[in-house]
């Protein structure tokens, strides 16, 4: 199996979705507000979303650092901890991944990426307690949206 396709199996497993790309994953969110990561501003441009700061926001759309297959996993460094905001405070997570940045192992990932804080994120949050409840979304994205671009 590809690194590729192994990353995409435990992404998805986790409890990740995927989308072919950036407009079909902004479709079902045309009335959301949004806070985008510096780094795709002019890409996100041409969509005319309405953005307000992370703590507002219904949806984010972040850039990822570097991805491991072995764990289906993203991984976002950041300069300062207001950058973790974005991955954190939205209902709804829609993450851009250069095929690029895709390794195989999360050591090997971790070592690609730059930053005073770093967060590895596997799939949308959930918590259960004693009972067995579980509930998604308390402490993270309740969904996280892949869209990866590349070979």
């Amino acid at each position: 199996m590809s690194v590729k396709e192994d990353f995409l199996r435990k992404f998805q497993e986790a409890g990740g979705e995927v989308a072919p790309s950036l407009e079909k994953a902004l479709l079902g969110f045309k009335d959301a507000i949004f806070c985008v990561d510096k780094r795709l501003k002019r890409r996100t441009k041409k969509f005319a979303i309405r953005e307000v700061p992370p703590e507002e926001a219904e949806v984010s759309i972040t850039r990822v650092d570097a991805a491991a297959a072995e764990t289906g996993s993203l991984i976002f460094g950041f300069k300062e901890g207001e950058g973790h905001k974005l991955i954190s405070l939205p209902k709804v997570h829609i993450a851009v991944l250069s095929t690029r940045r895709l390794y195989r192992s999360l050591d090997k990932a971790l070592s690609k990426v730059d930053g005073d804080y770093i967060s590895i994120v596997t799939g949308p949050s959930k918590t259960g307690d004693i009972e067995l409840i579980h509930v998604a979304g308390v402490h993270g994205p309740e969904r996280v949206i892949l869209v990866l671009e590349g070979r």
